[in-house]
């Protein structure tokens, strides 16, 4: 092996220039290396958007969603939340009522503006049991309590996009206007309702920015037309948020069948099955400029070949086993790839730092982060570099081949 990686270091030189690496072996390592820091770059920053999208669902919608098949929902929440929360996986149960509606704020000047919305009832003593809201919210946290606090006009609490779009500040008046019981399509009729605003929340994704808000328990069944101590759903929070879709259906079978229990991966599957396509999509892809260079290697070596028939003629006269020249330009393909792999590894690196350090900024109303997140995970480099030094290997073979089935005596006598 030392007399192959001898050789193979020799052959990767050129004559003119010894000390230097030829032009052709340059360029193979600068397209392996394009490739792999591309590749990188962009498993990087699809990792990240699908940890941001799970972490934003995870932390602002509940792990797991528990309904009912009755149309006044939850009547008896005390029951129901001691059985969820005899489970063992289970760490926190809080009741929510959900319902779309209009938001509506006035201005001084121009007509007053109306945003489509989702309002949240909440328990402010529960809510962070599931999902952590306080995280999130602005000024303080201290704002649920002044959401609890109620009062002649009930509070509202307004994700940071919709307050700006509505033009609302700490202290106005909004009014939440929705369709309550059952819809008559020859006569629909709306109620509406004056809330003030004690408070803001900022998740940083836009579509919940943008549309979510919250109010008490108590003024939400009043508005929206449930009983006392009801509810719409129950959100559920597990130890194990992989393991959610087990609880689910876990706590299915404990309820009974009028009750239905959705997992937060269940909810979004149809979103998440497509982000793993996409990655493997862009690998598939952008693997290309990697088998670019790779095709770059063989024609490389080929020529390398046609160029040192005379000497690999005098090395297998000389006694060199057709294995050891085999080797020569084995190795000379997988150190080309190891070289590229390397450097494409930094540079990758380097990008994934920049961005995660300075960012990109994206329009808000247009993706659901606001800048372009990044998440390094090993596996995928390790994955990369594991295809890229295979497909080096691979490009070295034909040329290997052909080269120690040479004939020395007829190199040596035509040459």
């Amino acid at each position: 092996m030392e007399f192959a990686g001898y050789i193979a270091r020799r052959y990767l030189r050129s004559r003119r220039h010894s000390r230097f690496l030829s032009r052709g072996s340059v360029t193979a390592i600068v397209g392996i290396a394009i490739g792999v820091s591309v590749l990188n770059i962009t498993l990087a920053v699809m990792n990240g958007f699908h940890h941001e999208m799970r972490r934003t669902f995870v932390e602002n919608m509940p792990m797991i969603s528990i309904i009912t098949s009755t149309p006044e929902g939850f009547t008896d929440l005390g029951k129901v939340m001691d059985t969820i929360g005899e489970d063992p996986d289970v760490v926190g149960v809080a009741p929510f009522i959900r319902q779309v509606g209009l938001a509506t704020a006035s201005r001084t000047l121009g007509p007053p503006r109306i945003k489509e919305i989702v309002a949240w009832g909440i328990e402010p003593d529960l809510v962070d049991q599931v999902q952590p809201l306080s995280r999130y919210l602005l000024p303080d946290p201290s704002v649920l309590d002044d959401l609890a606090g109620g009062g002649e006009v009930p509070p509202v609490i307004l994700g940071a996009d919709l307050a700006n779009s509505l033009y609302a500040a700490m202290g106005d008046t909004v009014v939440l206007t929705t369709v309550n019981g059952e819809i008559d399509l020859d006569m629909i009729e709306a109620e509406s309702r004056k809330f003030v605003v004690v408070g803001f929340f900022e998740t940083g994704m836009f579509e919940f920015d943008s549309r979510f808000v919250y109010i008490d328990l108590p003024a939400a069944r009043d508005f929206f037309g449930y009983a006392p101590g009801g509810a719409s759903m129950l959100g559920v929070k597990v130890i194990d948020l992989m393991r959610a879709d087990r609880v689910a259906d876990r706590l299915e079978d404990e309820l009974g069948f009028q009750y239905y229990a959705t997992d937060w991966m269940a909810l979004n599957a149809n979103l998440f099955q497509w982000i793993k396509l996409e990655k493997i999509i862009m690998i598939l892809l952008l693997g290309m400029i990697i088998l670019i260079a790779g095709f770059n290697i063989i024609g490389i070596l080929t020529m390398m070949v046609g160029e040192r028939r005379r000497e690999i003629g005098i090395l297998l006269a000389m006694g060199a086993k057709r294995k050891q020249v085999m080797g020569i330009f084995l190795i000379n393909g997988v150190w080309l790839g190891a070289v590229g792999v390397f450097f494409g590894s930094a540079v990758g690196l380097l990008g994934i730092w920049l961005l995660h350090r300075f960012g990109i900024t994206l329009p808000g109303d247009v993706y659901f982060v606001e800048t372009v997140p990044v998440l390094l995970q090993w596996g995928d480099f390790f994955l990369v570099a594991g295809i890229s030094l295979v497909m080096a290997l691979m490009a070295g073979l034909w040329p290997s081949w052909e080269a120690s089935n040479l004939k020395p005596m007829e190199i040596i006598r035509y040459t």
